[in-house]
């Protein structure tokens, strides 16, 4: 893996890359390869930061190998696990969609390779790709689910 942050495997993203991906596993041969071709390959050591709280990057990201941990951080500091990355998920999809800070920490815990995507292409991806947008929505509407039961659980306390 590499030495520093990120960095540039140098490697194309292939079609067979992109197909192990949640959201694009319904898209054929062609489709995935144009995808592949819209990202650039990173690696990341165990326990490097992939995305930072608050971060300007604005990036989707997808696992082609490792596993990551999405974290938040309480007011005093104390790290909150909200979710478990592995081969096949994508992250970073709020930050392309809005435009805003990132809003979770993304951190490796085993070395990873992602395929990152800039927003721009991301948001064309949605617009080429209903079923994909579908994915997206029905993966944002469990995040809000699962935000909302959290909130309920920490108000009645």
């Amino acid at each position: 893996m590499s030495a520093n942050i990120g960095d540039v495997d140098g490697g194309p993203v292939s079609a067979e890359e992109i197909g192990r991906i949640s959201i694009f596993q319904d898209l054929g041969e062609n489709e995935r390869a144009e995808i592949a071709a819209l990202c650039t390959k990173r690696s990341f050591r165990a326990e490097e930061v992939i995305i930072s709280t608050g971060g300007a990057d604005h990036d989707v990201y997808f696992m082609l190998s490792g596993k990551a941990e999405v974290l938040n951080h309480t007011i005093i500091g104390n790290a909150l696990h909200l979710d478990a990355l592995g081969t096949g998920a994508y992250f970073g999809e709020l930050s392309a969609l809005d435009g805003g800070p990132r809003s979770a920490e993304v951190q490796a815990i085993e070395d990873c390779v992602v395929a990152a995507m800039p927003p721009s292409e991301f948001r064309q991806v949605l617009a080429d790709y209903p079923s994909v947008l579908v994915l997206v929505l029905h993966n944002l509407a469990q995040m809000i689910r699962a935000a909302n039961l959290t909130v309920l659980h920490h108000a009645t306390i």
